[in-house]
């Protein structure tokens, strides 16, 4: 189940400065990999691991690899896409003919640290221009909202959009919404960021996350739970966070933060809420749901939904879509970029300053810090839902934003390839 996980399992979480500076053995393999796409590749056994060796030979790697260099050309470069821990990740092997091939790597976890697993995907032509992109994601199945944008003071300034206006179900973005408000509450005096909240037993949702299997009474201060909430995804630390803040104020920050699709956002779900309403045992919650107005939504929340427990509840059981189109958090490529807009101007104050920092613990999709010194992120994710939205700084001072959002009700969507034409977009930002 991967809800509301980092985007994606989650998802993304790469510290490309870290990388940069210190090789990881996992970089070193991947490099290796990039390597061995050549006329003559050769040296497996210095590279994979015997174990892999017994089950891909060095007779079948060749011609492979072989057949990588005819069709994509020589690799240029690699650079991480999405890693999942020291052992293993996601990267895109960029060739001189234009392409990105997604591989997936894993190694050993002791010296000398032999590549046990690899994976490629699809070769994906890398856009050269924001034109070529936008065409590569109207290719896309389903419903694609992008936007890619230069800050002028507060002012967006469009360089490249594909139906920025549409609502999308955004999956975890919408928890930068409840940032929006908890910045508020401190701007406002209303709270401080060191206030302590007891995890309350009735807001402990399921993964992603760890503070699910913490104990009910344990202590966090707010912004523990926010930079857990932004940088983890952890839902749990979310729905105390909505509790703690409360439903109707984050309600009215969508619309302070510049929502147009607000009004599909109430009631404003905790992340259990809708784990329970679309994995009832009865299977009919989130069909009642959908069809209920206000209303009767907020009674089905504090009634039927709130008795269910965690272990009655099977969300996602097939894997596929669910009721991404009625049943979820909104909001259009624009209204995110909006929001993160909101956030930058909040978060300059000293009272605001800790949500500028949260935002970039996970910069999302590995990039190089010295052309983006700052990254603020938060993505998200479901069966059939992405969202990717960023907010950048590059090394002149200027300020972006990228905001790109996926649907497909029929199926599960592409991560990598998404990934891949997201990444290629925050390149292109720094075209001048």
């Amino acid at each position: 189940m991967k809800i509301l996980r980092l985007v994606p399992a989650v998802l993304i979480a790469l510290c490309a400065a870290r990388l940069a500076a210190q090789p990881t053995p996992l970089q070193r393999r991947s490099q290796q990999i990039g390597a061995l796409i050549s006329a003559a590749p050769s040296g497996f056994d210095t590279v994979f691991a015997s174990s892999f060796l017994a089950q891909v030979p060095a007779a079948r790697l060749t011609p492979l690899f072989i057949q990588l260099l005819a069709q994509t050309g020589k690799v240029l470069r690699v650079t991480p896409s999405q890693i999942t821990g020291p052992t293993s990740g996601k990267f895109d092997l960029v060739t001189d003919k234009g392409f990105a091939i997604p591989a997936t790597i894993s190694i050993d976890a002791g010296a000398p640290n032999l590549v046990n697993g690899l994976l490629f995907g699809t070769p994906v032509p890398l856009a050269v221009n924001f034109a070529a992109l936008v065409a590569e994601f109207g290719k896309l199945p389903g419903t694609v909202s992008f936007v890619a944008a230069r800050l002028d003071a507060e002012q967006i300034v469009p360089i490249a959009s594909l139906n920025p206006d549409t609502a999308l179900a955004i999956g975890s973005a919408f928890k930068l919404y409840i940032l929006g408000e908890l910045v508020r509450s401190v701007e406002r005096g209303e709270r401080k960021w060191s206030d302590v909240v007891t995890l309350d037993p009735a807001a402990m949702s399921l993964p992603s996350g760890f503070l699910a299997t913490w104990p009910a009474g344990s202590h966090v201060t707010l912004e523990t739970l926010a930079t857990l909430m932004i940088s983890q995804s952890d839902n749990t630390a979310t729905d105390q966070l909505l509790r703690a803040l409360g439903r109707e104020k984050v309600e009215a920050m969508l619309r302070t933060m510049d929502n147009h699709a607000a009004a599909r956002d109430v009631p404003f779900l905790a992340t259990l809420e809708m784990f329970k309403l679309k994995g009832s045992p009865t299977g009919t919650l989130a069909t009642r749901y959908a069809a209920a107005d206000v209303p009767a939504r907020r009674a089905l929340l504090v009634g039927e939904t709130a008795k269910l427990t965690r272990d009655e509840i099977h969300p996602y059981a097939d894997g596929k879509p669910s009721h991404i189109a009625d049943v979820e958090w909104f909001a259009s490529a624009n209204d995110l970029a909006r929001a993160m807009r909101w956030l930058r101007g909040a978060s300059a104050s000293v009272s605001g300053q800790p949500a500028r920092k949260l935002l970039a613990v996970n910069p999302g999709i590995g990039q190089s810090k010295e052309d983006w010194p700052y990254v603020g992120y938060k993505g998200g994710s479901e069966p059939g839902v992405l969202n990717l939205t960023f907010l950048l700084q590059a090394a002149d001072g200027r300020w972006f934003i990228l905001s790109a959002g996926w649907n497909d009700p029929k199926a599960v969507v592409d991560e990598s390839k998404f990934l891949g034409l997201v990444s290629r977009g925050i390149q292109l930002l720094r075209v001048p």
